[in-house]
């Protein structure tokens, strides 16, 4: 990244990720009074996992209702989508941290304003019987990620500079996919190790395969993902902002109250995410698997700010960190300009015990 000397988000990077958002954002304006919000999300299909900060609110209103017209659209990676919200051509992504810290510090004009998940969900994983051990035995092997620029990938990258190897030089990097895609290079042996996060494991264990799982210390306590907007959209559309997020702090309880529900909305809105080769009750049992990978990283409870969306500015400090101990970033300047928490206690006005009452009486 910024030891190969290629800047993550360089005007000719932000240009491809234009073009690339002309093709992903295409379609048409309604004409409507509501707030226009083209919504990245960054996995090439809109996955079950992602149902609480997608199809749930959208198919229950939470955006409609608030006066927005969101328009969801898949993206194949969290960076690429930062640097299309970066240009303008998209409102939000859900992003990890690493491209806006970089970003940030190249001069884009982006900013967090909803803390999604509340735990790391990135790690580097192998078979279960596989002969790695330990990170430094991934020298000289392949890893498999979704993308080059998927979010996954720069951690994994950042985790094997911590430990003294050079990710561009040490290691190998093949984009593999998704599920079966994935499934398939695992079972042909083309790669030793895949960088993905909580649910696409989860999804590759539904089709058999048991992993052991590595972290550093440092990405244990890494931020992971949240809603990243352009600045001056943030500016001319406050209201629409927090509007947004409360739709997801809303989906986010839904799916905790209720996670059957919530994969049945997702079939519903994507009717393609559901699986038509094997018995219902099988689908069902494991799509609510690959949610559940990720539903506890929502709640709020038991955190120290136990607001939804609440960022911590020592979590952004452990963030910002461990990318300049490895090279990501330059400096460390004052982790205030990464976030913003000014839109938290407006986010989560609103009757959360109705929405866990919508959810278990749900049909």
């Amino acid at each position: 990244m910024v030891r190969s000397g290629r800047k993550l988000f360089s005007a000719k990077g932000l240009l491809q990720g234009a073009c690339l958002a002309l093709v992903a954002i295409a379609g048409t304006v309604p004409a409507s009074a509501q707030t226009r919000i083209r919504y990245l999300l960054t996995s090439p299909s809109p996955n079950v996992a992602e149902a609480a900060h997608s199809s749930v609110p959208a198919t229950l209103g939470y955006w409609k209702d608030a006066g927005l017209d969101v328009e969801i659209k898949p993206f194949s990676g969290s960076t690429g989508a930062t640097q299309v919200v970066v240009s303008g051509s998209a409102e939000f992504t859900m992003g990890s941290p690493e491209g806006l810290l970089v970003g940030i510090q190249e001069g884009a004009k982006i900013k967090a304003v909803y803390n999604h998940v509340r735990e790391p969900i990135y790690t580097i994983a192998v078979v279960k019987d596989s002969p790695v051990k330990k990170l430094e035995d991934l020298k000289n092997k392949t890893i498999g990620v979704l993308s080059l620029s998927s979010g996954a990938t720069a951690v994994a990258k950042a985790m094997l500079r911590s430990i003294g190897l050079d990710p561009e030089k040490d290691v190998k990097w093949l984009p593999v996919g998704l599920g079966p895609q994935t499934a398939n290079v695992l079972k042909s042996k083309q790669v030793d190790a895949i960088a993905m996060w909580d649910w696409a494991y989860a999804t590759l264990e539904n089709l058999g395969f048991q992993f052991r799982q590595f972290e550093t210390p440092q990405t244990t306590s890494l931020l992971s993902l949240m809603l990243i907007t352009n600045d001056d959209f943030l500016k001319a559309n406050r209201q629409a902002t927090v509007n947004f997020a409360q739709g997801i702090a809303k989906g986010a309880l839904f799916a905790l109250t209720n996670p059957e529900a919530a994969v049945r909305i997702h079939w519903a809105k994507y009717p393609a995410s559901k699986p038509t080769n094997i018995p219902e009750d099988q689908a069902l049992r494991e799509a609510v698997h690959v949610l559940q990978a990720r539903l506890d990283k929502y709640r709020v409870e038991k955190r120290k700010d136990p607001r939804y969306g609440a960022f911590r500015p020592e979590e952004w400090a452990a963030t910002q960190g461990f990318f300049f101990d490895v090279g990501m970033i330059k400096a460390k300047p004052d982790v205030g300009v990464y976030y913003t928490n000014d839109l938290i206690d407006d986010i989560n006005k609103f009757d959360k015990a109705a929405i866990v009452k919508q959810a278990e009486s749900y049909k």
